[in-house]
């Protein structure tokens, strides 16, 4: 059995309609949202005593926190309780108790025209989440899936009866960064088999170059309707660009098919380039507003909410003086981010790397504003825009922010690049003469070192110098460079290689 997996044990249900429905009996029990915190929150492990271990162990300890989840009110609750029903609704119309719900699985994976029962129309099918990037949105849907630990429970008897069914609670699908439709479902096929453990058979399927869209949306429905999909969450959906789905009219279709006909509650997740997609059809816009949609919003400048994450960020501390952040540095934090919660991570975490580098083992002010001034300046026009706080500034934002790896990249501290050479340099020393940047030493005479090339005198023939004629035969020669070196357009021995003291 899969590491997710589980047989379930049922449990009576307090609401009518949930009453009777072995998907829904299996489900863990409704939160409170005191219950919801404490399953959403999540602690790395943390001990003061690790601030005495030595730079090279806790330079990976940092690691540790871009996993700290702060559940922040009311968006991570309201984004739980939406979950929470929408499952729960979305299995109400496929009760596997149920005659109805059969016929709708056979017709599916038999690829036949889909029959519609009237008790199968969803009246609450969709859900978006939107915000700025970094702004925490994958980050609580991640919270509130693990809300759900058993991603797939295998049903065996309920009631008495015989009833053997895998179910799939739930299925996350980041949108490929190629945006296209085909590729969107073969990430589809490949998250399937890593829940269900089938060794890339679907993705196998999925990948054949005779399937077409439709086809594969097909194949998206059976394996729906075969396992109880109970929510399909959709990240970055963003990426769906409209270019390579022919216009905004047949990319709304598909998402529109993949809610009437997978009969799945969909959860969207996206910026605000997402947002835009549904004002083409009101029909979408209306059913992404079913539950909201729900915003991250950004906070415009410091409360109470902000300032207790920050601070829960900032227990995590592995420099050897560890300090709480006052309401200076909390200005300067705010600022430096513009509360957007990855930056504050990412702000955290190097300089604590710088910290430790430069053995001062303090985060202060200064040192936040030079982490901004050396790392960040990718991030400037960006965070500037933000600074403006209008509604056009917010929407910029998202334009002038880098690739997602270029940011990935911003981790890279080019002090430590410096500390290690310095230790090769003692482990491994360079030639006599010469400087730690492999340069010859300025005191070397180049009459004495005829292997050695003076680059900045030595002639290097420009453009108009070459005939054009000349370039045409040494272009059409077998060997460029010693058609080119006949004709004396470039030195015969630019290095020296044949001469009597480089041999």
């Amino acid at each position: 059995m899969e590491p997710n997996s589980y047989s379930p044990a049922y449990r009576e249900q307090p609401i009518e309609e949930y009453r009777g429905n072995p998907l829904i009996e299996a489900l863990p029990e409704i939160l409170s949202e005191k219950q919801a915190a404490l399953k959403m929150l999540f602690k790395p492990p943390f001990d003061t005593g690790e601030r005495q271990l030595p730079t090279e162990l806790r330079w990976h300890l940092l690691g540790r926190l871009k996993h700290i989840v702060v559940p922040r009110r009311p968006t991570f609750y309201e984004v739980e309780r939406t979950i929470s029903r929408l499952i729960r609704t979305g299995y109400v119309v496929r009760n596997p108790a149920e005659p109805a719900t059969w016929r709708t699985i056979y017709t599916a994976r038999n690829g036949a025209a889909t029959f519609v029962d009237p008790r199968l129309v969803l009246t609450e099918s969709q859900a978006f989440i939107v915000g700025l990037s970094g702004s925490g949105k994958t980050t609580c849907a991640d919270a509130v899936l693990r809300t759900y630990p058993q991603q797939v429970i295998r049903h065996s008897f309920w009631n008495g009866r015989h009833m053997p069914i895998t179910q799939l609670v739930w299925l996350k699908v980041t949108c490929p960064k190629n945006g296209s439709i085909s590729s969107f479902c073969r990430e589809f096929a490949r998250q399937v088999d890593i829940a269900l453990n089938t060794g890339g058979t679907y993705e196998k399927d999925f990948s054949k170059s005779k399937m077409r869209e439709d086809m594969l949306e097909g194949s998206m429905r059976q394996i729906a309707a075969s396992h109880f999909l109970g929510l399909l969450f959709i990240d970055e959906i963003q990426r769906l660009s409209l270019a390579k789905t022919g216009g905004a009219i047949p990319l709304l279709r598909f998402l529109q098919d993949l809610r009437t006909l997978l009969r799945v509650p969909v959860v969207e997740i996206g910026t605000s380039k997402a947002a835009a997609l549904f004002s083409y059809e009101m029909k979408d816009a209306r059913r992404a507003s079913e539950n909201g949609p729900i915003y991250f919003r950004r906070p415009p400048k410091r409360n109470k909410e902000w300032d207790d994450f920050v601070r829960r960020v900032w227990a995590y501390q592995w420099v050897r003086n560890a300090t709480p952040p006052d309401d200076n540095m909390l200005d300067t934090v705010f600022d430096l981010s513009q509360s957007i919660p990855d930056f504050v991570v990412l702000l955290f975490k190097l300089a604590q790397q710088q910290a430790m580098v430069d053995e001062s083992e303090t985060i202060t002010i200064p040192l936040l504003k030079q982490i901004y001034d050396e790392y960040f300046t990718l991030l400037h026009s960006a965070l500037n825009k933000l600074r403006e706080g209008t509604v056009e500034s917010l929407s910029i934002y998202e334009d002038l922010l880098p690739p997602e790896d270029v940011i990935a990249r911003l981790t890279v501290n080019r002090r430590e690049v410096e500390i290690i050479q310095d230790h090769l340099d003692e482990l491994d020393p360079l030639p006599e003469g010469y400087t730690t940047d492999n340069s010859p030493s300025p005191a070397a005479d180049p009459a004495q070192h005829p292997d050695v090339v003076d680059h900045e005198s030595a002639h290097v023939p420009s453009t108009d110098e070459f005939n054009d004629g000349d370039l045409r035969n040494a272009g059409n020669s077998s060997s460029t460079a010693e058609a080119l070196r006949n004709q004396g357009s470039i030195d015969a021995d630019p290095l020296g290689l044949h001469s009597s003291a480089g041999r």
